[in-house]
């Protein structure tokens, strides 16, 4: 991945703001039910950003992105599978 600076103010918008999204993935969603609505609407929102992230062209930021929880060894619930944009459906 490059420098931030390396892209358009619209991609650095949209890389900042599935970043920010993953990181509430990540550290608040374990620790709340999963029927709180904002476990629903923070789903939502990342998966739109996902996807706005891959009409921008950045399918390749977005996979480095999405997996590199997984690489530190951040996932720390065993249920952090749930919150991923594959089981989207299922928490929706």
């Amino acid at each position: 991945m490059q420098a931030l600076s390396a892209y358009d103010p619209i991609q650095r918008h949209a890389l900042t703001r599935y970043g920010r999204l993953k990181m509430l993935q990540r550290d608040v969603l374990p620790k709340l039910g999963e029927s709180d609505y904002r476990v629903k609407l923070t789903l939502k929102a990342l998966y739109s950003a996902y996807q706005d992230l891959e009409e921008l062209g950045l399918h390749d930021e977005a996979q480095l992105l999405r997996t590199a929880d997984k690489v530190d060894g951040l996932s720390e619930s065993p249920d952090s599978t749930m919150y991923e944009p594959d089981n989207f459906d299922q928490a929706a």
